[in-house]
């Protein structure tokens, strides 16, 4: 922690941690997660940034780059050498992006994830439409490139990461089953639904699903997700219920007493049936 903090005096948050332990010795159950108001709102939170990696259409890049690739126009030969470049990038820059999880924080992150991933697509559709030319061609391997690079920014990561931090001990259990459930069951909807919508149904039009749906993620992580980095559980909840957490405004709870003495990164206990 003394790591962590750059700073020695950590025993005041290694006291809380005890707390909570000795307050938590099992985990909740799974219904609990629903009646209690304000950790229903960050399964709300966890949920839709769940769905937003996986409806991001981001599988169906990769399960589908190379008849993506021969539909621009590419041969065949070079669809498949450009689906290892697509792989190569996502390694890259998921790579970079832990480094800067700590430095931007994790809202920043998600949004310019989203944001870049709805720009890219909306020219992927346009790519894809316009008659194949080489020009064109070209402008749809360096979109579903960008694509790729920005889903590895922010959506790749950044929602497990937040799960785990929006969660005490004792309810992480049941809502990271939760999260995992949500997460594989879109993955199986997008790789089941996908190639017949683009073969057949839509064809190129398909992406236009996929821009639709990262402009209301964008929208919903802008709206309700607050920053998670270096914050206590208590400090969450306590500026998710102050609402408008894209304003930067104080939260006017009896939890952040600990900031105005000095202790931006510790909290006080939370009773979060009372906190909605």
């Amino acid at each position: 922690l003394q790591w962590l903090r750059k700073h020695p005096h950590v025993q005041h948050e290694i006291s809380e941690m005890q707390e909570e332990q000795r307050q938590h010795q099992h985990s909740a159950r799974m219904v609990d997660l629903f009646f209690t108001p304000t950790v229903r709102w960050a399964l709300f939170i966890t949920v839709f940034l769940q769905l937003s990696q996986q409806f991001s259409g981001i599988n169906a890049v990769i399960y589908y780059s190379t008849v993506i690739f021969q539909s621009a126009g590419f041969t065949k030969q070079v669809a498949q050498y450009a689906n290892l470049g697509l792989g190569g990038t996502n390694v890259l820059v998921t790579v970079i992006s832990v480094f800067l999880m700590d430095r931007l924080g994790r809202r920043l992150l998600h949004l310019t994830g989203i944001g870049g991933m709805f720009i890219t697509s909306l020219l992927l559709v346009i790519s894809l439409v316009v008659q194949s030319t080489p020009f064109w061609n070209k402008i749809s391997l360096i979109m579903t490139i960008l694509f790729i690079a920005f889903f590895g920014i922010g959506p790749g990561s950044i929602p497990w990461l937040i799960t785990a931090e929006l969660f005490t001990h004792a309810y992480s259990v049941p809502a990271s089953s939760i999260a995992v459930l949500v997460n594989w069951s879109a993955n199986f909807i997008v790789g089941l639904g996908f190639k017949p919508l683009f073969t057949g149904l839509l064809h190129q039009y398909t992406f236009v699903l996929f821009t639709g749906l990262l402009l209301i993620f964008f929208l919903l992580t802008f709206f309700f997700v607050p920053e998670t980095k270096a914050k206590t559980v208590d400090a969450i909840y306590a500026e998710i219920n102050a609402g408008r957490v894209w304003s930067k405004r104080q939260p006017q709870s009896q939890y952040h007493h600990n900031q105005s003495s000095g202790n931006d990164n510790v909290g006080s206990t939370v009773n979060y049936e009372n906190l909605a």
